[in-house]
């Protein structure tokens, strides 16, 4: 690798003068100080390589800038969970043994790879995610295709240190198509288990859910919502997608959904501005397996609700149907 000096961004302010009171959610295992710590031997492994990344402290992951990873996304969460059994004193072998053991260092200027040149070895492993569409001004060297507006289904590797994006030369190598792949992740993601249920009863009948228990895909179980809804969906549902931990879901039965849609809106709202891993700040109504999104508002703490005709219609129609029963 060429000697030249690394290029490290961050989103951050200086840790030294951050004042975090607590770490992000992510990583919990740490104390504040620790976490403070943490980033920076983090921002000092790549700096020692040379390799040219941002690091991203709320969200919780590493973006190479350049090299043949630069699509990627690195995470840190089990890096993070490791280190809080060291004593502080091993957290740079740790550290530099975690991201090492990804990247396979090559002779050319500031690239890394891993090598994932057996298919049949990482197939268990892709993934489909939901990222945010504005990944695609990152990197174009990605494997995606339209997810819920505002959002792209991608191909990722769930590795045992990371979760990292797959590139178009990867899928060439492989010599598969982009159907197949996609019809894998989603049947990777499926077995990799169901979302906990956490349900607010708003009025009888009147139910949402948040499925989480995933850091890093609960949201992206929206591409198999089908394992979450009823046979009977004579109205669709709606759904909320704010950030990758979590999943909002509410069957429509009755006018009750009224309810259901002003709550929604608040969690989305608020979880999406909170992040980290904000995904989508849309309300979707989920109708023949099309996600439409619902216009909205915010106007400092006023929502304004801003349904099409259709949605309106399906509102009066069980309206009615309430004052008939």
């Amino acid at each position: 690798m060429p000697a030249q000096r690394a290029v490290l961004h961050s989103s951050r302010k200086p840790m030294a003068d951050s004042g975090y009171a607590q770490p992000p959610e992510w990583a919990r295992s740490l104390d504040a100080q620790g976490f403070r710590t943490f980033i920076s031997l983090v921002e000092d492994y790549f700096a020692s390589r040379q390799i040219s990344a941002q690091v991203k402290p709320q969200e919780g992951v590493v973006q190479p800038l350049s090299g043949r990873l630069r699509a990627s996304v690195l995470g840190l969460q089990n890096i993070a969970r490791a280190c809080a059994f060291l004593a502080i004193e091993q957290w740079p072998q740790a550290i530099a043994q975690h991201f090492d053991s990804i990247f396979a260092m090559s002779e050319d200027k500031d690239a890394l790879l891993l090598d994932v040149a057996d298919f049949e070895a990482v197939k268990p492993r892709l993934r489909a995610r939901l990222y945010p569409d504005s990944l695609l001004q990152e990197s174009a060297e990605l494997i995606y295709r339209s997810g819920p507006e505002g959002t792209i289904e991608t191909l990722v590797l769930d590795l045992p240190t990371t979760v990292r994006t797959v590139a178009p030369n990867e899928v060439q190598r492989w010599g598969q198509t982009g159907q197949d792949l996609f019809e894998l992740g989603r049947h990777n993601l499926r077995q990799s288990g169901r979302l906990r249920a956490s349900t607010a009863s708003l009025l009888p009948g009147t139910d949402v859910v948040l499925y989480h228990g995933d850091p890093y895909y609960a949201a992206s179980h929206a591409l198999i919502i089908e394992d979450y809804l009823p046979a009977d969906l004579p109205y669709g549902a709606l759904v909320g997608l704010p950030r990758r931990d979590a999943l909002l879901l509410h069957v429509i039965r009755n006018v009750g959904m009224a309810h259901a849609v002003n709550a929604m809106l608040r969690v989305i709202v608020g979880l999406y501005h909170e992040g980290p891993g904000s995904l989508s700040p849309h309300l979707y109504w989920l109708r023949d397996s099309e996600f439409l999104p619902l216009p909205y508002s915010l106007d400092g703490r006023s929502l304004d609700f801003q349904p099409p005709p259709d949605f309106v219609a399906l509102l009066e129609h069980l309206g009615q149907l309430a004052e008939l029963s």
